[in-house]
């Protein structure tokens, strides 16, 4: 059974029920008719409402990711964005001619269906807006524990209206071309019928959820976006720990910690310290302080029974090693694991952060995958930075940013421009013929 929370611009708080796709995709195709030829400046004028709306509701804003969100929404933003992603926000609404007699135009895909992840609660908002930039009609599987949140964010789109050009445009418009959806993963055959439906189908998640979808039937055009489970760390160079602004880098990987309780493919699990005069003791007790200081604005507020076992089960080695070392506090507030062995750690989350010493940064180089997303760092000295990002990303790593912001979502995202991928690139050739 297809439970449906929104459809043609209506919410249902306690789910609709539908036993297939055929009328919500009919009514998601008749309503696409209406964004087909939304001017972009428009759309973004009505986001740029929107985002201004949640920066103002004192309830959302506690949510975690929200005031983020709203930057990321603004008009100034976006149209950074896009233009990142196509080179001229114009190819959206018209053919531009690139040259004489070639013209190019982004249209959109179709129906984007999007399988929305639990790490990150706002995640599939990034994922809709993005789509609706490009024109799509959006069919939306959230996870049950993120549905209030997202619905509750989607709702001020209902009252948006703008003028462009003379004309009215109305955020309920954008809103009819989102359906958001649940269903129980297991049942294959939902999964296939949305799949068969898509134009564009874009994923975010595990490796387990990832691999079923991949092996869902889809249309022979039906383009793949996918956001699968990644790996990140963070790096402090020897000119950083020694510096004075030391603290302030703790601070901020701290807060990259406990972000989405470190469940986000983004969360540091690792940090790796260039050998330097203060010693990996020294650091660790300043990361203490730092945790301490930090924990009073952001306390825990929830540990699943899983990750608090994570935990548990790891203290308990790390006591009983005699060449490990540990400092925790009495609760759950922070778990900080010493030990030097080259290698990266398995995801405990929950405020845990493994330490080790590297002789030289450049040595994690034998460390790197594709598998590798995001790496924090704390370095000073901007050639060496260049060299060792270049060195990195060559080997997989999707994202090289200063400590603080590797939960921010920008874009590129794992390798990819979504913007880019979400249109069809479609050309005109009549060079010599007029």
């Amino acid at each position: 059974m297809i439970k449906c929370y929104t459809l043609n611009g209506e919410f249902y708080d306690n789910g609709k029920s539908f036993t297939d796709f055929k009328e919500i995709c009919e009514s998601l195709r008749k309503n696409g008719e209406n964004i087909k030829e939304f001017p972009l400046e428009a759309m973004i004028q009505i986001i740029n409402e929107y985002s201004k709306i949640i920066s103002k509701n004192k309830e959302l804003l506690k949510q975690e990711g929200i005031p983020f969100l709203c930057f990321y929404l603004k008009k100034n933003n976006l149209e950074k964005v896009i233009n990142l992603n196509l080179k001229n926000k114009d190819f959206l609404d018209k053919f531009i001619e690139i040259e004489e007699g070639r013209f190019i135009k982004a249209q959109r895909r179709g129906l984007a269906c999007h399988w929305i992840s639990a790490n990150v609660a706002t995640l599939g908002i990034y994922s809709i807006f993005q789509s609706l930039i490009c024109k799509n009609y959006n069919l939306v599987k959230i996870p049950l524990e993120s549905m209030q949140l997202i619905t509750k964010l989607l709702k001020p789109l209902k009252k948006i209206q703008v003028n462009f050009n003379g004309k009215e445009y109305f955020g309920e418009d954008i809103l009819t071309n989102i359906c958001i959806v649940n269903f129980p993963s297991s049942n294959l055959q939902i999964n296939r019928e949305m799949s068969q439906n898509a134009d564009c189908r874009i994923f975010w998640g595990g490796e387990e959820a990832l691999n079923s979808i991949k092996k869902l039937p889809q249309k022979t055009t039906c383009k793949d976006i996918i956001f699968g489970p990644k790996y990140s760390f963070a790096v402090f160079d020897k000119e950083a720990i020694e510096s004075i602004e030391l603290e302030k880098y703790l601070e901020n990987l701290v807060i990259d910690i406990i972000n989405f309780n470190q469940k986000a493919c983004s969360s540091p699990q690792v940090l790796f310290l260039e050998k330097s005069s203060i010693s990996i003791e020294e650091v660790s007790h300043r990361l203490i302080k730092v945790f301490n200081k930090v924990n009073k604005r952001y306390p825990v507020k929830h540990m699943d029974e899983f990750t608090a076992a994570s935990i548990i089960n790891k203290r308990g080695e790390y006591f009983l090693s005699l060449d490990k070392m540990i400092h925790c506090s009495k609760g759950f507030d922070y778990t900080i694991l010493l030990n030097n062995d080259l290698k990266l750690e398995e995801h405990i989350g929950g405020r845990t952060i493994f330490i080790k010493e590297v002789s030289n940064i450049f040595h994690i180089k034998q460390l790197i995958t594709p598998r590798i997303q995001t790496i924090g760092i704390a370095m000073k000295n901007k050639e060496k930075i260049v060299e060792f990002s270049h060195e990195l990303t060559a080997l997989g790593v999707d994202r090289i940013v200063k400590v603080g912001y590797m939960n921010l979502y920008d874009t590129p995202w794992d390798g990819t421009f979504l913007i880019s991928e979400l249109v069809r690139w479609c050309s005109i050739n009549v060079s010599g013929m007029i």
